[in-house]
């Protein structure tokens, strides 16, 4: 019987080690996901916040309903959305000071693809009441490299002079796809024992004339 080859087997031992690893970080990744789920459900319940606390964790206040005041700093971003009734057209962002010097996002509010509204100025002062959403992504575009920013967005209750309220992102939107991933890992360290196995066997096969 022939040795088995040792790079070879090596390589294959440490690809198939690593798959498996990552399976099992995606597996803790999906309880973790599951947890903060969780949280952002039972903040859904929690009593309104006045002001955005200093040195909150985003992930500990979101989906808290907050009294906010704050200043634009920005001009406006636009997303695609949906107003209350299900039409089809962008939200308002901007970047928006609170008074310690933080500063967040506000989405103003919806309006229709065609409308053009004439929207707050840098500089104008808002408040009133939203619901926060934390959203690195959208920051990194919104507020880029601006001094104090922070990866939340407040999505007003009643939207700005003009505008109508945009429809917040729900918790049951977010998806939690941990769990699928670390099965298509799994299924590739199978794969890849199967087909080295295979591999092994054919070579140990003796030769035979044609």
């Amino acid at each position: 019987m022939r040795r088995l080859p040792l790079l070879p087997t090596l390589i294959v031992a440490l690809a198939i080690a690593a798959m498996v690893a990552l399976g099992i970080w995606q597996i803790r990744r999906a309880h973790w996901k599951d947890g903060l789920l969780a949280s952002y459900r039972a903040s859904r319940n929690a009593p309104d916040l006045y002001g955005v606390p200093p040195g909150a964790d985003p992930d500990a206040i979101a989906f808290r309903h907050a009294h906010v005041l704050c200043r634009v700093t920005t001009k406006e971003t636009l997303l695609g959305g949906t107003d209350a009734s299900g039409r089809t057209g962008f939200r308002t962002i901007v970047g928006c000071a609170l008074i310690d010097g933080r500063v967040i996002m506000a989405d103003l509010g919806w309006r229709a693809i065609d409308a053009r509204p004439v929207l707050p100025a840098v500089g104008t002062r808002i408040e009133g009441r939203g619901l926060l959403i934390p959203d690195e992504v959208l920051a990194r575009r919104v507020l880029g490299k601006t001094a104090g920013a922070v990866p939340l967005l407040l999505v007003l209750d009643g939207g700005v002079q003009g505008l109508s309220p945009s429809v917040p992102p729900s918790i049951e939107t977010i998806p939690n796809n941990h769990i699928s991933y670390a099965v298509q890992w799994f299924l590739f360290a199978g794969v890849a024992l199967v087909i080295y196995a295979l591999a092994l066997y054919r070579r140990s096969m003796p030769n035979r004339r044609r």
